[in-house]
């Protein structure tokens, strides 16, 4: 349920680093018993075909993945992130990028089933990643004074698609790699395609697949990276998080157990961040936006 502590943000030096690596964290692939269970209630909960890596981060340390997932459940249960997802994206928006997709296809040379693939993993992400930042936000903000918020009409299940496997380090060439770690660049406040010093998104790397893809990324935003327009929204969407986390807030009686500190240091840095999945929020949406001009 929702925390009764409250918790102020952070300065934001203290919100750029990671608690975790997401390359690193538990493989959803090879997990077992309790766990292989909690992950599975997760994707069917939220109707998603791959969990993110901040419930794979939680499953690297003692019972932080089980405590926590029975916190915040119920808060995914009522959909109410759902209900706030649309009004929530419409109001994180980024330019696209100045060349069409479509312009780019014999040189990038993508298939039209390639970019099939590359749609349903990029929207599996956007969906994960945004109904958690709401959630999880919800789950750490006090609720702000108001009436709860109702759903005007039940949802209806979604029936996740199945994605081509996750690849691991190992299984990207150093050559793939590279693009992997330049899309990774976008967002973060140097802007830097180092890899040693950064932590890098599971997106990207299920992206890898498709090189020329992630270059064309990385070609389309990057004007943006520079001028601070993806850091500024990364900005705006943990501030939009938190006020509507702690309208979803308003429902939910405080009565959860406390969860390990390390497990709620992870969701605090997880949330507001803009570096962690405020920016993945950001970019997933601004690809979903820019691929859909091929519809």
């Amino acid at each position: 349920m929702v925390s009764t502590h409250t918790h102020q943000a952070p300065p934001q030096s203290m919100t750029v680093d990671f608690s975790y690596d997401p390359v690193n964290v538990t493989d959803e692939a090879t997990a077992s018993g309790r766990t292989a269970e909690i992950f599975q209630d997760i994707r069917a909960t939220m109707c998603i075909p791959i969990l993110t890596s901040i419930w794979r981060a939680l499953a690297s340390w003692d019972d932080c993945l089980e405590r926590t997932w029975s916190n915040v459940k119920p808060i995914y249960v009522s959909r109410l992130p759902e209900l706030i997802l649309p009004e929530f994206l419409s109001q994180i928006v980024l330019l696209t990028p100045e060349f069409k997709i479509e312009e780019r296809f014999s040189t990038a040379n993508l298939s039209g089933i390639d970019l099939l693939d590359i749609k349903q993993i990029v929207n599996a992400y956007n969906r994960s990643n945004t109904l958690n930042l709401l959630a999880l936000a919800a789950h750490i903000t006090p609720a702000s004074e108001g009436a709860p918020l109702v759903l005007d009409a039940p949802f209806k299940n979604q029936t996740p698609i199945p994605l081509k496997p996750l690849l691991s380090r190992l299984e990207i060439a150093d050559q793939n790699w590279r693009h992997v770690c330049e899309a990774n660049s976008l967002g973060t406040f140097m802007g830097s395609n180092d890899s040693s010093n950064q932590h890098v998104a599971t997106l990207w790397r299920h992206l890898a697949y498709w090189p020329s893809f992630l270059s064309l990324i990385y070609e389309g935003f990057r004007p943006q990276q520079e001028s601070g327009a993806i850091n500024a929204m990364s900005s705006k969407s943990i501030l939009l998080a938190v006020d509507y986390g702690a309208k979803i807030a308003r429902s939910f009686n405080a009565h959860d157990e406390p969860i390990p500190d390390r497990a709620m240091a992870v969701i605090q840095g997880y949330v507001r961040s803009p570096i962690q999945v405020a920016r993945m929020v950001v970019m997933g949406h601004a690809i979903s936006n820019w691929l859909g001009t091929l519809d």
